[in-house]
């Protein structure tokens, strides 16, 4: 009887982790972060001429959508814990899709607008990045940061798919067929991909006659009670409020607050370009950072560069300063994506990984949703964003400086359940 192949290591191509990172990069790139996201502005004036709806109005139903992300992501992080990932994503995948096929049925009745938008909210809460990085981080140890911004660049890449193709395909055949159209992204691509292949790390004991690192079991790790009451948490979620202030209010008001300025909508446009590519740039560099530099530095340096390339850029006159001050921004932004997944696996293990990911990205949508309206009252009563913009991008500063105090990593193998974490070798059996 013949032995049976040997899994192949990490750094080897080979290795079965990365193809499933693959897929995963393709999830996100037809889920929610991505379709929904990307594609919703094009809908506006549409909508406009088709029901008569003014942009209060049809912009209330992308809010709805994000606080039911927001609102539901903890729970259903929850979901992931307890049960297979893939599949739960496969059937959410399908309810967010089916979501994105009824806005095609629209009236010019709101009350279905908005129940629409709740729906592919709740749905989509189950394929963004929150249920893929819960399957890849139980394939991955040694090169956990690397696959984790595999992951995460599928919404960036979508940034540069969606909205030309959405434009593309509203010209050609309206707004109602390109939601059908939309709909078969996650139908079609992204819910059997899912199913078939984004499949759970097989049992450390697989991986025993290999150099390859063991995945962790998925009972290695804290409960999420026990995880807020630790200081890392905290000092994570700090970092992630005061980045999504920062990012999300620059975002928002990114065009009237450099026209404000000076500068022309054509220069205004290349900026958020940079922005965009430097931000895809920056999640690679930064998962393959974190393979080998200390995460709490990384945040440091990544919430550093976020807040500095904010503040600069809120107040540059020229191209000539708003562009390299995009650059930096970007490189130092989107450290939600694959800085918080990875540091919440390090200091807290795989046990209850997804529902506080959830409880992480909560904080990070609800800080996200506000920052726009904040800014968009001081310019409301002031005349300028400034003043609070700048608070925003100091509160960020502050939050980097705030990541030294991050302790050192408590799981980085199955073996290292810290005593001062999990003091009862009893609850280990209970979880084994």
């Amino acid at each position: 009887m013949s032995a049976s192949p040997t899994p192949a290591p990490e750094n080897s191509p080979r290795y079965l982790g990365w193809r499933v990172a693959a897929v995963c990069h393709i999830g996100v790139l037809t889920g929610f972060a991505t379709v929904f996201i990307y594609s919703f502005s094009f809908m506006v004036q549409p909508w406009q001429h088709a029901f008569g709806w003014n942009r209060e109005q049809i912009a209330r139903a992308f809010s709805l959508a994000a606080i039911s992300v927001a609102i539901f992501s903890p729970f259903i992080g929850k979901l992931f814990d307890r049960f297979d990932p893939r599949r739960l994503i496969a059937g959410f995948m399908t309810a967010f899709g089916l979501g994105l096929a009824a806005f095609s049925l629209l009236t010019r009745h709101l009350p279905q607008l908005y129940a629409t938008a709740v729906f592919v909210g709740i749905a989509g809460t189950g394929t963004y990045q929150l249920g893929y990085a819960r399957i890849v981080t139980g394939w991955f140890e040694r090169r956990l940061g690397a696959a984790l911004s595999i992951v995460v660049a599928g919404s960036a890449v979508g940034a540069f798919i969606v909205p030309p193709l959405v434009q593309s395909m509203i010209v050609a055949w309206g707004w109602r067929h390109t939601y059908q159209a939309l709909a078969l992204l996650p139908l079609a691509i992204g819910a059997p991909l899912t199913l078939f292949f984004a499949r759970t790390a097989p049992t450390p004991r697989a991986h025993a006659a290999s150099h390859a690192s063991p995945p962790m079991p998925r009972s290695a790790g804290v409960s999420w009670s026990q995880a807020l009451a630790h200081r890392s948490f905290w000092l994570l979620a700090l970092g992630v409020c005061a980045l999504s202030l920062s990012e999300n209010g620059a975002l928002a008001h990114l065009a009237p607050m450099l026209s404000q300025h000076g500068l022309p909508l054509r220069q205004v446009a290349f900026t958020a370009s940079i922005l965009g590519a430097s931000s895809l740039l920056g999640r690679f560099a930064m998962g393959w950072l974190l393979d080998y530099v200390r995460g709490s530095w990384i945040a440091v340096g990544s919430l550093l560069a976020a807040g500095l390339g904010m503040l600069l850029l809120g107040h540059a006159r020229s191209f000539s300063a708003s562009a390299p001050a995009a650059l930096v921004a970007g490189l130092g932004g989107g450290c939600e994506l694959d800085l918080i997944p990875y540091m919440l696996r390090r200091y807290f293990g795989l046990r209850s990984f997804s529902t506080l990911y959830g409880l992480i990205y909560s904080a990070f949508a609800v800080a996200g949703a506000l920052a726009p309206l904040i800014l968009g009252r001081a310019w409301d009563l002031t005349g300028s964003y400034m003043h609070v913009f700048d608070l925003f991008c100091g509160s960020t500063l502050a939050a980097s400086v705030a990541m030294f105090a991050l302790p050192a990593y408590r799981f980085t193998s199955e073996a290292a359940l810290p005593e001062e974490v999990l003091p009862e070798p009893a609850l280990l059996a209970q979880n084994s």
